[in-house]
């Protein structure tokens, strides 16, 4: 067998894939049979990584803000100078959905990899990341037991709204999590979609950790002057999107990923 390869850091990287940016390999929790990786990167190194075909969790802490739009989105959306001069990335990603706005220390970004031979398979696409709402569901309930969760994984056909297909987290599709707000309006905790090949399907999580008027002004400036919704939208994602921060205070980043560590081992 060929050695195994050693990136800067002394990772080891089974299968010679190693990411150019940080990147180390975290230690399985005893009971897992899942490998997990921990990525210092970027939006747009990450989203272009094809992934091995086996279980694992990408933990994705990125280096600068960046605009993900979905694979059928064009930069036509966006305010090009704008986001040059706030210096965003701008990402396409290979899985559909509107956009998303990442910014370094706001959000949790795990990618979960499963084999198409995996018993978590599911060759429904509109079923087949069910089970991992359930596990974020896990993961919050964990993190706030003594808060009267309301929180429910969404099990319906994608719901966009009026701005869903702009803005992820302005809608809602199968496997995500949400709970209404203070008013009563359905808000996003967790984001997920989903990307399948011949091998494997890999999900892309998201969880905000912190959002408010400021996030929802900064993501609505970078949009193009051709869209008129900018006002709309960024009354919208101040209500739509739910961030931990009021859920639990005080979770941090390292926090979220224990917890999810430890419920994927429950799988």
């Amino acid at each position: 067998n060929p050695l195994p390869l050693v990136n800067w850091r002394g990772s080891l990287c089974r299968w010679g894939v190693c990411p150019t940016s940080g990147s180390s390999i975290l230690p399985l929790h005893p009971e897992s049979t899942w490998r997990m990786h921990d990525v210092r990167t970027t939006a747009s190194e990450q989203h272009g990584r094809d992934l091995p075909a086996e279980r694992s969790v990408w933990n994705v802490d990125i280096t600068s803000p960046a605009i993900v739009l979905g694979s059928r989105q064009t930069e036509t959306e966006l305010d090009l100078v704008a986001c040059a001069n706030e210096n965003v990335e701008i990402v396409r990603r290979r899985s559909g959905g509107g956009m998303v706005f990442l910014s370094p220390g706001k959000q949790v970004w795990l990618d979960v990899v499963i084999p198409k031979n995996d018993r978590l398979w599911i060759d429904d696409v509109g079923r087949a990341s069910w089970w991992l709402g359930d596990v974020w569901l896990g993961v919050i309930k964990s993190l706030a037991p003594t808060v009267a969760l309301t929180a429910h994984v969404h099990q319906q056909n994608l719901a966009t709204g009026e701005y869903g297909d702009l803005v992820c987290f302005s809608g809602v599709g199968p496997g995500e999590v949400v709970m209404p707000d203070t008013a009563g309006r359905p808000a996003k905790i967790v984001g997920i979609s989903q990307r399948r090949t011949q091998e494997a399907a890999r999900f892309q999580c998201t969880m905000y950790l912190e959002w408010g008027s400021d996030l929802s002004e900064q993501l609505a400036g970078l949009l193009s002057g051709l869209n008129s919704a900018r006002t709309g939208i960024k009354l919208n994602l101040e209500h739509s999107v739910m961030p931990f921060s009021q859920i639990a205070v005080g979770v941090s980043a390292a926090d979220v990923l224990a917890a999810f560590t430890a419920q994927l081992a429950l799988v």
